[in-house]
């Protein structure tokens, strides 16, 4: 039987330590920490085909702590930050309620219900234009969101990756 130190022992030994060539990951704050911290035992990709919510990646970076990721306090919290603002789940601006959007997008409750009442009385949006029209919204705000909005009309898939 395998042993919790052996099975991390291989999994370092099989997951590559250095960020491949030409990867890039998005600027901004805790990337200096994440790439040091994280870049020890994990490929970039692990990371850039996940998303998740600020907790949750919290719950993940506790687990790596509980499994020997070495920092401070200071240095975790910057990686959770870092990687909630860069890999967090698309919001579905046509079917999400106003709570997610505020959530998600970290756009005001008031924006997030003007959102939802244009999209109810004028139909769904179609693209990014459609949003800048939405009365008395904080376009700038959204604007910094705007690679997190889904202008699809489907329902979230049960079991989307996290």
């Amino acid at each position: 039987m395998r042993t919790p130190s052996r099975l991390l022992l291989l999994w370092l030994l099989i997951v590559p330590a250095a960020w491949p060539q030409g990867t890039n990951l998005p600027e901004g704050t805790g990337k200096a920490q994440f790439t040091r911290i994280c870049g020890q035992c994990h490929a970039v990709e692990i990371v850039v085909r996940k998303t998740n919510t600020e907790d949750g990646w919290a719950a993940i970076v506790d687990d790596m702590v509980s499994r020997g990721a070495q920092g401070t306090d200071d240095d975790f919290s910057l990686v959770v930050k870092y990687l909630a603002a860069h890999f967090a789940p698309k919001v579905k601006i046509n079917t999400a309620d106003a709570n997610e959007l505020s959530t998600i997008l970290g756009v005001s409750p008031e924006d997030a219900a003007a959102l939802v009442k244009c999209r109810e009385s004028a139909g769904h949006f179609k693209e990014w234009r459609d949003l800048e029209k939405v009365p008395h919204i904080d376009i700038k705000k959204l604007e910094q969101q705007r690679d997190r909005i889904d202008f699809s009309t489907a329902p979230a898939e049960s079991g989307q990756k996290k």
